[in-house]
């Protein structure tokens, strides 16, 4: 008879006993970390992932989950050997006792498809929402942008009107970055010193390094290779999808506010709303011409009183065809 050295727990050697208890540690931590990061993207996903990145999370986890189960698989077989060597009788497992008898009597074949379908239903419940709610969509994406310009400061505390800075949102489908030149209609003499001991502010700076001013002497340097500010878009709609800051702002009198949100409360400005066909949707629903002070809409206007109505929303109007947007 082989002759095993140490003490034994359950007739396994107390430091292999050990090591398997380590071992479920191990697994158990890795299956909660897996766990809490998958729920942290779920609840938002721009926060910590990019899509892709919870493409690999989820292979990973499906690759560990099957290397547990394999390293379980053999633990349990050697856990057997080592007691068949040693000529000790262990008790049933839970599996073994609980769960055994009860799956022995199912068919095979019933018992898969259903468990399949479970499965396809759960996991094509979750698809669906991340397809609907997360892919595409940026909402709450702020990102570092060149020059930490305020919109709290310029929109909010100084009222610096919307349409002086984005010059072309009431002619074009843009509402247009604006150039340095019009940063230097203010900034050419406001340079926020009483804040920095006297020297012009590190953001105005910014704005000077890259127009060629100097401003110490008042002076644009001549010569000089300009390079534009390189400000990082925010608010991203996909190609299919057409729209025009004019006929909003001019003809449907939208606040910037509406998409934008609170903007003039914002030091760093983030996507406010989801942008989300559906969204727009709702708006064209919900909200009602103007046709009464809107010539651009005189014939509407005639309509609705000839109908005997006193309001009509932006769909009854067409909003909701196709080939507003999509053309």
């Amino acid at each position: 008879m082989l002759k095993l050295e140490g003490s034994y727990i359950c007739g396994i050697p107390e430091r292999a006993h050990y090591q398997m208890y380590k071992s479920k540690t191990h697994i158990a931590l890795t299956a909660l970390f897996i766990f809490s990061s998958t729920l942290s993207f779920s609840n938002n996903m721009s926060s910590f992932y990019s899509e892709s990145t919870f493409i690999a999370l989820v292979i990973l986890s499906v690759v560990l989950a099957a290397i547990a189960a394999l390293l379980f698989g053999i633990k349990k077989h050697l856990t057997a050997l080592q007691n068949e060597k040693i000529g000790t009788e262990t008790e049933p497992s839970f599996y073994d006792s609980k769960i055994k008898p009860i799956t022995s009597k199912w068919n095979p074949t019933i018992a898969t498809l259903v468990i399949a379908g479970l499965l396809m239903v759960v996991l094509g419940g979750f698809g669906y929402k991340f397809g609907m709610d997360e892919v595409g969509v940026q909402q709450g994406y702020s990102p570092t942008q060149p020059i930490n310009f305020s919109h709290k400061i310029h929109a909010g505390q100084y009222e610096i009107d919307c349409k002086y800075c984005h010059s072309t949102v009431e002619k074009s489908k843009s509402a247009s970055i604006p150039s340095l030149n019009t940063c230097m209609n203010c900034h050419k003499y406001v340079k926020a010193a009483e804040k920095y001991n006297g020297k012009t502010s590190p953001e105005i700076q910014k704005i000077y390094d890259a127009i060629g001013f100097d401003g110490d002497n008042m002076e644009y340097i001549k010569g000089y290779d300009q390079k534009p500010i390189e400000w990082v878009r925010i608010h991203n709609l996909p190609d299919l999808a057409y729209f025009n800051h004019s006929q909003h702002v001019v003809v449907g009198k939208v606040e910037c506010q509406t998409c934008h949100g609170p903007i003039q409360e914002m030091d760093k400005v983030y996507q406010y709303s989801t942008l989300q066909m559906g969204w727009c949707i709702d708006c064209h629903r919900e909200r009602g011409i103007d046709s009464e002070n809107n010539a651009y809409y005189e014939e509407v206007h005639k309509n609705m009183i000839a109908e005997g109505k006193d309001y009509v929303t932006v769909a009854e109007n067409g909003g909701l065809e196709c080939s507003k947007c999509h053309y």
